[in-house]
């Protein structure tokens, strides 16, 4: 795609940037739209005046099977002068366009034809972040002197998670400092559902074993939540760093076992995720990782098939519905748990939330340079100290739902294109079977 985009990507008047790489980030494909969603990280260079420039930017590229509908959705795109609310940092290439050969049209970040606030938000909305957001950086007396907003991760058409970073002085006090929060722009209005779920689990419990990140603002009109920035260090981040893999996790575990085992409605939970839910996320992820992996067919067949048959309708209990190793923070050396990413927490089967990590580590996600014992010993010591504290019955589901995130986790290997993704797959695939003997 590199020499396709250097083709037909439209740089806007003024702006020479040059296309040294592009990297394929996200696929995702919708049966029943039938597109698909090609997302790709650019890697630009612009030289002006002697200066370099360089940054990565996202571009998409949308492929429907009705013919046609491409041409006709980038014709009504420019109709809206796409070039509108796109901050000028921002604005190198044409936001839209269109491929005739591939049928495919084409978004350039921050544009997003279903994602209509994003843009918005990254300019600033006229101030208006300034008012809602900045007040809980800065206290009296500080006067903000630069604004950065910046992408720290982006799915295209369905939310994106930006880094807020304003610079300002004391001019009393002779002083300076720089502060961060993040911004999470939804396309529909789930963030306002996170938004006052993070506002009733940060108020103080006693005895409570776990912390979640602060929630500063939510701004209806951009749907858009502003959440501070997670105090410590991410579990994922230490495992990398070679802390004691076992020493780490446990502190996690406890955590993980007391949000399973909350009382739902003090903390007002009521979406549900039931098993009928899980089932189909475990068929679509396996359906993708069959027509990747054809060779794979069988096994994946075998073990959704197992899935489908043992996993049993329990009582519903609070989870987290997300659980990675960057989606929990340590702090004062495992003393304080702290949870981000909190928009899938629903009911559900408590044990999906403890699988879903082990899945996640054992499946060594984010983690290619940990050497492979070092993620036994972490996942090991994680469901010890997990079932420790969770009724005992709990334990006779779990290596079902370990099989089926495997299968997820295969299938999100493939969508992020990660290097050497088959032999990913394929080694994923292998302990989803490992999980059910």
């Amino acid at each position: 795609m590199l020499k396709v985009f250097r083709t037909h990507l439209v740089p806007v008047p003024g702006r020479q940037v040059e296309i040294e790489a592009c990297i394929p980030f996200r696929f995702r494909c919708r049966q029943s739209t039938s597109r698909c969603v090609l997302q790709y990280t650019l890697r630009l260079v612009e030289r002006v005046a002697g200066e370099e420039r360089r940054w990565e930017q996202s571009v998409t590229g949308v492929v429907y099977a009705r013919a046609g509908e491409a041409e006709r959705l980038w014709r009504e795109s420019l109709a809206g002068d796409p070039r509108r609310e796109i901050p000028q940092p921002w604005l190198v290439f044409e936001p839209v366009g269109f491929i005739p050969e591939l049928a495919m049209l084409v978004e350039v970040f921050p544009y997003d034809r279903k994602l209509r606030d994003l843009r918005l938000v990254m300019g600033g909305d006229g101030g208006s972040l300034t008012t809602a957001v900045e007040p809980h950086l800065f206290a009296d007396g500080w006067e903000p002197e630069r604004r950065v907003i910046e992408p720290v991760r982006y799915r295209t058409e369905l939310g994106a998670a930006l880094r807020y970073t304003v610079e300002a002085r004391h001019r009393a006090k002779a002083q300076r400092a720089t502060r961060c929060c993040y911004l999470k722009v939804y396309r529909d209005d789930r963030g306002e559902a996170t938004w006052r779920l993070l506002q009733r689990l940060s108020q103080p419990a006693a005895g409570r074993q776990y912390d979640v990140v602060a929630p500063l603002a939510y701004l209806g009109a951009l749907r858009t939540l502003a959440i501070a920035q997670a105090p410590g260090t991410p579990l994922l981040h230490l495992l990398l760093g070679g802390h004691d893999p076992a020493t780490t996790v446990r502190p996690v575990a406890r955590a993980v076992a007391a949000f399973n085992q909350q009382d739902a409605e003090a903390v007002g939970i009521s979406r549900a995720h039931t098993r009928a839910d899980q089932l189909a996320d475990v068929r679509h992820a396996a359906r993708l990782v069959s027509w990747a992996c054809p060779e794979l067919r069988p096994v994946v067949g075998a073990v959704t098939a197992a899935v489908e048959r043992g996993l049993p309708d329990v009582a519903a209990a609070p989870v987290h519905g997300d659980l990675k190793a960057d989606h929990v923070f340590l702090e004062r050396d495992g003393e304080r748990v702290i949870f981000i990413d909190l928009d899938s927490v629903a009911l559900g089967d408590p044990v999906r939330d403890p699988a879903h990590l082990w899945a996640y580590l054992t499946g060594g996600v984010g983690l290619d340079t940990v050497p492979a014992g070092r993620i036994r010993a972490a996942a090991t010591a994680f469901v010890e100290e997990y079932f420790a504290h969770v009724p005992a019955a709990w334990r006779a589901r779990f290596s079902l739902h370990c099989a089926g995130t495997l299968v997820e986790v295969a299938s999100g290997i493939f969508r992020r294109q990660e290097p050497a993704w088959r032999d990913k797959v394929i080694a994923a695939v292998e302990l989803a079977r490992r999980a059910l003997l």
